[in-house]
């Protein structure tokens, strides 16, 4: 009993980790005004969820660059749902910080930043990743790309987000490339890693491999992150059948900390495909 009772501890430990928990570290926030861009913050909720983002006040390309946040404050540290997940470390804002590129836009997750009466803790917790939570943030893409009137998109996933972003892929045909920052790209396999349950309704990329392996993607791995470890992206590149559009670089930081003094040097890595 002793043993049993110990393994779900750990269990709901190791859980707490994956699905994003409370830290007691936290990056300060970013007010929407410190971008050199001109970005505007705008909730979008034609669809069931809410969903918060930021986009350029005024296109000046035709190329929007998308950074999709993770899953935020799902859990908090006394093994209980968060009863709200917005992200209190706002990492994915400070990467942002340092994108010099002309259009770049901030998604957020399904009910994070702002809440109706169709959000409960199952939507960040267990039901993460879900059909209809991909069908959700596809439809405000969709409207970041018609306002804009960009023609492509590049995609920058964080951690879930990583997740997210080759779902989004996988569904479009305007995806000219993928990067992931400690990115969760095979939710399944990270579980099963980690020893604890199955998400349920999570769609996982590993999936809609014949849709992706034309995409140019980076994913960059902290080689000190225990949350994600590099197995996760290694697992996920061997599914796709060709893989000459799949690079893989390890990154001295771990899951949240070392990320943000190297993004300019590796925004300079393009995501390619090798001949």
């Amino acid at each position: 009993m002793r043993k049993t009772h110990l393994r779900n501890i750990v269990s709901v430990l190791v859980a707490c980790l994956i699905f994003g928990c409370e830290s007691r570290l936290q990056i300060p926030e970013v007010s929407p005004d410190a971008y050199r861009q001109g970005l505007i913050a705008t909730i979008y909720d034609q669809c069931y969820w809410p969903v918060y983002t930021l986009a350029p006040s005024q296109p000046l390309s035709d190329t929007l660059r998308i950074y999709i946040e993770g899953d935020g404050r799902a859990w908090l540290r006394s093994n209980r749902p968060s009863m709200d997940p917005t992200p209190t470390n706002r990492l994915v804002h400070h990467l942002m910080l340092n994108d010099t590129s002309p259009d770049i836009a901030y998604l957020g997750q399904p009910c994070q930043y702002k809440m109706n009466g169709h959000c409960n803790s199952r939507v960040w917790t267990f039901g993460r990743y879900s059909k209809k939570a991909v069908e959700t943030m596809n439809s405000v893409v969709s409207s970041l790309k018609e306002n804009g009137g960009y023609r492509q998109l590049e995609l920058i996933g964080y951690s879930g987000g990583g997740s997210i972003a080759l779902l989004l892929a996988a569904n479009r045909n305007d995806v000219i490339s993928v990067r992931t920052v400690a990115g969760n790209l095979a939710p399944r396999y990270l579980n099963r890693y980690h020893g604890v349950s199955d998400m349920p309704t999570a769609l996982n990329p590993v999936s809609f491999s014949s849709h992706l392996s034309d995409i140019p993607q980076i994913h960059f791995v902290g080689s000190r992150d225990d949350i994600v470890p590099v197995e996760v992206s290694q697992h996920y590149a061997r599914t796709l059948a060709d893989q000459s559009c799949i690079n893989i670089l390890q990154v001295e930081a771990d899951h949240l900390i070392g990320w943000i003094r190297q993004w300019p040097e590796l925004l300079n890595t393009p995501p390619e495909c090798t001949p």
